[in-house]
């Protein structure tokens, strides 16, 4: 029987679960985790996309409010963020799921193209045999009450910006892409942002939809 493939991924907020992702930095954690109906990771879209091809969990360094740019310990360029991902065994299969924040704080599209392209260029020569995929960014559903929304949508960049970047740099570097924008499908959430456990299954649905279609 052939060995299960090790996945590992790099994301923000969305992909936290207290205990299998950087202590401290876990949205998800007991008490939001039951808000969201997030009581197992199961119940997370990576790990039910790793259930959906059969994959084998390496490690998930997803920090909550970081971003891929800044260039600092917690941007998605750090080594040492990149090199966490094969603690548990060189993986063979990496997925990315980053951009958000760089969104939700405006990064400028210029910076944020750059620091992607770098982000990527470090998985590749830390993990040149892995498979790469990068993912777009999908909406999530406003929350009903303003008050609980996580931040002011209408001062953010059009999120089609930082997608159509992700789009250009995975391209350009040959990895694969993950085109969740293109479904034009909200995901229901807590706070405009946050997954719920239905979002949770709304992302997993596309993440697996678009690797059934790279195989």
């Amino acid at each position: 029987m052939a060995e299960k493939k090790i996945y590992s991924i790099l994301g923000d907020s969305i992909s936290t679960f207290e205990g299998y992702t950087p202590a401290g930095y876990d949205f998800y954690d007991r008490y939001t985790g039951r808000t969201a109906g997030i009581t197992s990771v199961e119940d997370t879209w990576w790990m039910q996309v790793l259930g959906a091809v059969d994959g084998t969990l390496g490690y998930n360094n997803s920090i909550s409010g970081s971003t891929v740019a800044g260039g600092i310990s917690l941007s998605g360029t750090s080594e040492v963020r990149l090199r966490s991902l094969g603690v548990n065994g060189v993986p063979d299969v990496i997925f990315i799921y980053m951009g958000g924040n760089d969104w939700a704080y405006s990064v400028l599209p210029e910076e944020f193209e750059d620091a992607y392209r770098r982000m990527i260029a470090g998985l590749m020569y830390l993990y040149p045999d892995a498979e790469i995929f990068c993912a777009t960014l999908v909406r999530g559903k406003e929350a009903d009450d303003p008050e609980e929304s996580f931040f002011n949508l209408d001062s953010c960049i059009s999120p089609r910006i930082y997608s159509r970047i992700i789009r250009e740099c995975a391209a350009k570097a040959q990895v694969k892409l993950i085109d969740l924008e293109k479904y034009d499908t909200e995901y229901a959430t807590i706070d405009g942002i946050h997954p719920n456990a239905e979002g949770m299954r709304t992302i997993a649905d596309l993440w697996i939809r678009e690797l059934s279609e790279k195989h």
